[in-house]
């Protein structure tokens, strides 16, 4: 069902297209007003993971120096994050048809459960199985939820840009993973390849949430 053709539900698809582009961008500010709490040594986005800044107490992990006096706000972020991209999904399911919405849906559930996860158990807090299955849930889900809207930009009437960035997006974010958990790559690097997987999402989702409420606004639904 396309968002020319479910104008009636207008407040709805507001609602939920506002809650991707918060919960992007909020994610992205409380992360750098994370990193830039972090001086000694100073946080490198290229050779530090995202996990980094959400350990409370400074110490060294797995090889690392780690010190984030503000680990609460990377935390916060990231569960924020995952509370909206789930609200998100829910209320813009209707746009979706048949097994289209419920990978979308599903994908995007997984995604939000992940993350949440990241953000209560952080990586050195002994519980490595829940700090990295959310991890991996998050990034290939949230990855994969892109892709489902994507594959579906014309039945969802969306621009057929957006339908290749919603493609591309994904496709560079998961490949940026296996470069990672393979080893590929200079593990001074690891930072960078998993920021591919991670900012893939957060931009889709930002773009995402712009771009249905440019088109709810151009046919009056609003």
């Amino acid at each position: 069902m396309t968002i020319e053709r479910k104008t009636t539900d207008a407040t709805r698809y507001r609602a939920g297209a506002l809650a991707f582009v918060i919960g992007g961008l909020q994610y992205a500010t409380l992360e750098a007003v994370a990193a830039s709490a972090w001086s000694n040594p100073p946080y490198d986005y290229v050779f530090n993971y995202i996990s980094d800044l959400g350990v409370p107490e400074p110490q060294l992990y797995n090889g690392r120096e780690v010190n984030s006096p503000l680990a609460w706000a990377m935390n916060t972020g990231l569960v924020l994050h995952g509370l909206l991209f789930a609200l998100g999904a829910l209320l813009l399911a209707p746009l979706f048809a048949g097994a289209a919405r419920r990978l979308f849906v599903s994908f995007a559930l997984l995604h939000a459960v992940g993350i949440v996860l990241v953000g209560l158990v952080h990586e050195a807090a002994g519980l490595p199985i829940a700090h990295v299955g959310g991890a991996l849930l998050a990034i290939v889900f949230g990855n994969l939820a892109a892709l489902a809207v994507g594959l579906s930009w014309r039945g969802l009437g969306l621009p057929r840009w957006f339908g290749i960035v919603s493609v591309a997006l994904p496709v560079i974010g998961l490949l940026s993973e296996v470069v990672l958990l393979t080893g590929l790559v200079d593990l001074r690097l690891d930072g960078l390849f998993e920021r591919g997987g991670v900012y893939s999402i957060t931009v889709w989702e930002v773009l995402f949430g712009f771009v249905l409420l440019s088109r709810l606004r151009s046919r009056r639904a609003l």
